[in-house]
């Protein structure tokens, strides 16, 4: 039962990061498409973010 109760704290634990990295991982998806519509290469924005 002890080690029942050590699981639960170590999932409540990475829950928080978990839902992060699904929230960014999203928010890369949707900027992506929408650069693709527009016409903009992400590479390029990537390029131009660190301005080289």
């Amino acid at each position: 039962m002890l080690e029942r109760l050590n699981k639960r704290g170590i999932i409540s634990e990475y829950l928080p990061w978990l839902l992060i990295a699904v929230a960014v991982l999203v928010i890369l998806l949707i900027a992506i498409f929408v650069l693709k519509g527009k016409g903009f290469s992400l590479v390029d924005q990537i390029k131009n973010l660190f301005g080289s």
